[in-house]
């Protein structure tokens, strides 16, 4: 049975996501099992599981670059869709 994917909620540029220990399931530089903080920079579809899961990249709270908005993101971590949506249901 195949599902249509969920729409992602919008979530716009700067938004501070806090993530659950299980909202998230990989992340390079990142501990399984914890909860993470990310500043969002943008969004990435995964091909084979767009519907479940989103690549979120974006900067870690501490990131001081002067120039944030003009620098690669620090950090790339694949979220949950219904996590995303939680959090902005509580915006």
């Amino acid at each position: 049975m195949n599902r249509s994917p969920q729409p992602l909620p919008d979530i716009t540029s700067g938004t501070l996501l806090q993530l659950g220990a299980n909202d998230w399931s990989y992340g390079r530089d990142l501990t399984p099992g914890t909860p993470v903080a990310v500043t969002v920079a943008a969004m990435r579809d995964l091909p084979n599981c767009s519907d479940e899961w989103v690549w979120v990249l974006g900067h870690r709270p501490e990131c001081d670059y002067p120039h944030v908005d003009r620098h690669p993101p620090c950090m790339e971590v694949r979220v949950s869709v219904a996590a995303l949506h939680r959090r902005s249901s509580v915006s």
